[in-house]
């Protein structure tokens, strides 16, 4: 088959990429999806070949903080809408004007067709098992992930089925025009953006949300570990959609609590955390809260805490210093009165 020349490329929110929000974000999600190579990523970025890309849209369903857009188009919505139950995407490859490519199907597009109403998607390819972007197809796992949360909250599935025709009546999956404000060129990074409203509930965060049971799945849960977490909450303040918290539970303990149902992926609280006291756990039930127990360092005289239980328990491991004082031992040159 063929090769397609390429009819659009990446374009990338900064304020919204995980590099950009953290220049030593590990995140390489969108170079690693490529199936032509065209993205890749080092420390000092992330880099595009535009003659090597097709435009099949892998980067922006793999992307985990909804970043990337292509020629200005983001979305994937039903059009004409009109809440019908069955949609049809058609290769752009089998008829020039239509797509998107199967590639652009990640669990956000897939959840918001799924809350649109749509219950089965036919598709009409141009043989995916030989065109070069379909090297690394990932929708049938994708759409497996989103089906395991929809059984856990008893709610119909998606079924996503190839077909050999498709009739006129049936609306066609097409793609929607992106909102300006902060995208820029992945190869001019810098411009200045407008200022952001700040972030909106994603689709997958609102179809987690909905009725379940307390074992009901997450597609990502944060995990902390309590045996090696020191307290520092860099993972906390890092957060973009507020996953991690540092909150007081109903009893008044102070507590660090997930919300896996808003937590994309991103991986930046583990990025920060120098413990390596967190994972990010795949369709995975939500963790209990992590009570925290707090004290006061005899180096620095300053207020933390640590998780209960754990080595850092009331400074236990430090002999009563904080993780930093312990670490670095510049409390030895500090004078202080404390009360």
């Amino acid at each position: 088959m063929a090769r397609a020349q390429p009819t659009c490329v990446p374009s990338i929110d900064e304020d919204a990429c995980s590099r950009g929000i953290l220049v030593r974000s590990a995140c390489a999600a969108c170079a690693a999806s490529c199936p032509h190579d065209a993205l890749s990523a080092d420390e000092d970025g992330l880099y595009l070949e535009p003659a090597d890309c097709t435009g099949c849209g892998a980067c922006l369903a793999a992307c985990p903080r909804q970043a990337i857009s292509l020629d200005s188009l983001d979305a994937i919505v039903i059009e004409p809408s009109g809440g019908s139950p069955v949609a049809a995407l058609i290769c752009p490859r089998r008829a020039v004007g239509y797509g998107p490519c199967l590639q652009s199907l990640g669990l956000e597009s897939l959840s918001r067709l799924w809350l649109g109403g749509v219950r089965r998607i036919v598709t009409l390819t141009a043989g995916c098992a030989d065109c070069p972007d379909g090297r690394s197809l990932a929708v049938a796992d994708r759409v497996a992930d989103l089906n395991d949360l929809l059984a856990d909250r008893g709610l119909p599935l998606l079924r996503v089925e190839p077909a050999q025709s498709v009739a006129k009546s049936v609306p066609k999956l097409m793609a929607r025009a992106a909102d300006h404000a902060g995208r820029r060129a992945f190869l001019g990074l810098g411009a200045a953006s407008a200022e952001a409203d700040g972030p909106s509930e994603s689709a997958l965060s609102r179809l987690q949300s909905l009725p379940a049971g307390p074992d009901a799945r997450a597609a990502f849960a944060p995990r902390i570990d309590p045996r090696i977490c020191t307290g520092c909450d860099a993972c906390v303040r890092i957060c973009p959609e507020g996953a991690l918290t540092l909150i007081k539970d109903e009893s008044g303990i102070m507590v660090y609590r997930t919300s896996p149902t808003k937590c994309t992926s991103c991986g930046l609280c583990m990025d920060v955390c120098g413990a390596d006291a967190i994972r990010i756990d795949r369709q995975a039930p939500r963790v209990p809260d992590l009570r925290l127990t707090g004290y006061r360092c005899r180096g620095c005289g300053v207020e933390v805490h640590s998780p209960a239980g754990g080595p850092w328990d009331g400074g236990e491991a430090g002999g009563g210093l904080c993780p930093i004082c312990a670490a670095t031992s510049h409390h030895k040159r500090l004078f202080q009165v404390l009360p």
